[in-house]
């Protein structure tokens, strides 16, 4: 008998609690007698032929293929279909991550309504009873009837079952909520550890590419923020989406950090209510609110997701210490934290607000977290209009980023960002000098010593 480690592959005599090799903890699995003896005579036969397919000529793609062309159907949803490129890819994998809570099984029990007309799906839950799935869907269903002959419910946990049910009956669409719940027979750990986790999605993946169909899999968060495995499904699937949301926020947000068929700077918003999720197209008005923000500390910012432009109010609080002793406190909700300290480090030094004395906390209302650097602006004029205790005209919006000499320098798609606050109804940009462009719309500034 021989044990082998799923993550490196490195074969041992006796089981382990750790691969001493990779380091890696539960991960070393049984190997089948039936495959060690087939493993022992293949090696012994040298000069035996093995099957394989013919390499394909890459030339032959260049008279009737077109790389920028999939066949995809449409979720339901306009958010998600933008989030996934344009739609679901037939013969994909996807892997829908989030925190428990969060609303996973809810988006796809209301994508299965949406397509239950077209396609016919199996939705395979190990975490619930058939009862349980056939109530969740019951109190979901916001749209009435739909085509209950072609939805077919299941709690298999055993995945080689999965693969037999699909021999016989093969469905147009798997979903599997969650893979923590499956297991394999070929792997002799618990459903959930490591070593299932990565064969079973494996095993999914097959299934994928084999019988062309998409494969959408729930993925529990863990302890570290991580898919559970960790990282090990990020590889193996074609598309990772996060679904994020506070826990007393009624908002969700939906990105993608993995993409074969598509941007990974698209997001979709949803809003949770107690029928199901709900489509928020015009979300800039979640994250600002002009009527109850008119106090100093806030300013609207603006950020490119994608196709999208999104407008963000930026609130800030600056504390002076006084006579308090200890580590300064730099708090960041929605943006980085060392680039929170390296904007308070150039305002101290450039715009004349000297704040090594006093506490800075910055928040992006909404729960949205933001990359873009050319939210800087708007952060650093919430600072000052806090600092100086300044009202800042709401009607503006910030978008540049900052450097470490004070300088301003225009975000990418400025243009864009002008079209879309003349649509929602803002009065004007405030940018950089690097601007090239003209009108009274654009308030230009040199450097960031004077934004309120």
């Amino acid at each position: 008998m021989k044990y082998y480690c799923t993550n490196c592959g490195a074969e041992f005599l006796k089981w382990s609690g750790k691969c001493s090799n990779c380091g890696q903890w539960d991960s070393l699995a049984e190997i089948p007698a039936a495959e060690l003896k087939s493993k022992n005579s293949s090696t012994k036969k040298s000069s035996g032929k093995v099957g394989f397919e013919k390499p394909v000529a890459l030339s032959q793609f260049k008279k009737d293929y077109d790389p920028t062309k999939f066949d995809r159907f449409s979720s339901g949803f306009k958010e998600l279909d933008r989030v996934l490129g344009g739609g679901i890819v037939i013969g994909s994998i996807v892997l829908i991550a989030g925190e428990p809570g969060v609303g996973k099984s809810t988006l796809l029990t209301q994508v299965i309504q949406n397509l239950s007309a077209s396609k016919r799906i199996l939705y395979v839950s190990g975490e619930e009873s058939v009862s349980q799935i056939y109530s969740r869907f019951s109190r979901i269903n916001n749209k009435g009837e739909y085509s209950n002959e072609s939805v077919l419910l299941s709690n298999e946990t055993n995945v080689e079952a999965i693969m037999e049910m699909l021999d016989g009956d093969l469905p147009e669409v798997l979903i599997v909520d969650s893979i923590q719940s499956l297991y394999s027979d070929t792997v002799k750990s618990i459903a959930g550890s490591i070593g299932q986790v990565r064969v079973v999605g494996s095993l999914l993946t097959r299934i994928a590419k084999d019988f062309n169909i998409p494969v959408l899999v729930v993925g529990q968060i863990n302890k570290d923020g991580n898919v559970a495995g960790p990282k090990v499904l990020e590889h193996v699937v074609d598309t990772v989406l996060y679904l994020e949301g506070a826990e007393f926020n009624v908002f969700r947000i939906l990105r993608s950090i993995k993409n074969r068929f598509g941007s990974t700077n698209e997001i979709g918003v949803f809003e949770m209510t107690s029928s199901g999720m709900i489509e928020v197209a015009d979300f800039s008005k979640v994250f600002v609110d002009k009527e109850i923000s008119n106090n100093s500390g806030v300013a609207i910012g603006a950020t490119l997701q994608g196709s999208r432009i999104v407008f963000v109010e930026v609130q800030a609080l600056v504390v002076d210490r006084g006579m308090e002793s200890g580590p300064l406190r730099r708090v960041a909700n929605g943006i980085r934290k060392p680039r929170l300290d390296m904007l308070c480090a150039v305002i101290s030094k450039k715009a004349k607000a000297f704040l090594g004395d006093k506490d800075v906390f910055v928040n992006v209302v909404g729960g949205m977290n933001i990359d873009d650097p050319a939210i800087d602006l708007a952060v650093c004029a919430a600072i000052e209009s806090a600092v100086w205790d300044k009202v800042v005209d709401l009607n503006k919006v910030f978008y540049g980023e900052v450097g470490l000499t004070g300088e301003i320098r225009s975000g990418i798609g400025v243009d864009a960002v002008l079209n879309e606050a003349k649509k929602v109804g803002y009065k004007g940009v405030v940018l950089g000098n690097s601007y090239k462009g003209a009108s009274k719309f654009v308030q230009k500034t040199k450097d960031i010593s004077s934004l309120v």
